[in-house]
């Protein structure tokens, strides 16, 4: 059993998640997550799943093909007490019938401080549209 790390900041555990997700590490992801049984997770495009079961099932599909090349951008962090919430672009390396690309999701993560540390308890993935999708111009907007 993948023994759960004590982490002091909602960073940390952002750091960690990404980590676990670069290496498909099913057992480093679980160890992230609240005990709670009323944790959130919603992937791209899938429907939301509720509880450590149907969280788990989802990561272990998910690594099953190995890591995600997966880098987050543009962190808006609020944070206060007990909860934070980050919202980030993640940005993703796939590779497919048109070469590698990257795909664009925007996620909010929630963590929640715990007597075990840090844990997320929410996990909320969105394809970008085409708008946040699409690299800045120099236009000028009106």
């Amino acid at each position: 059993m993948h023994r759960a790390p004590l982490l002091d900041t909602a960073e940390s555990v952002a750091e960690a998640f990404y980590d676990a997700m670069r290496q498909g590490d099913l057992a480093g992801m679980m160890a992230l997550w609240s005990t709670d049984d009323e944790v959130v997770c919603t992937h791209p495009g899938h429907e939301r799943l509720v509880g450590l079961d149907a969280v788990r099932t989802s990561w272990e599909s998910i690594f099953a093909g190995g890591g995600i090349d997966v880098q987050p951008i543009g962190a808006v962090v609020q944070a206060g007490g007990v909860l934070a919430v980050h919202n980030v672009v993640e940005q993703i390396m796939i590779t497919g019938p048109l070469g590698r690309q990257i795909v664009e999701c925007v996620v909010t993560n929630v963590y929640a401080k715990t007597s075990r540390g840090w844990r997320i308890v929410l996990h909320h993935g969105s394809p970008a549209s085409q708008a946040q999708a699409a690299a800045p111009s120099d236009a000028v907007l009106h």
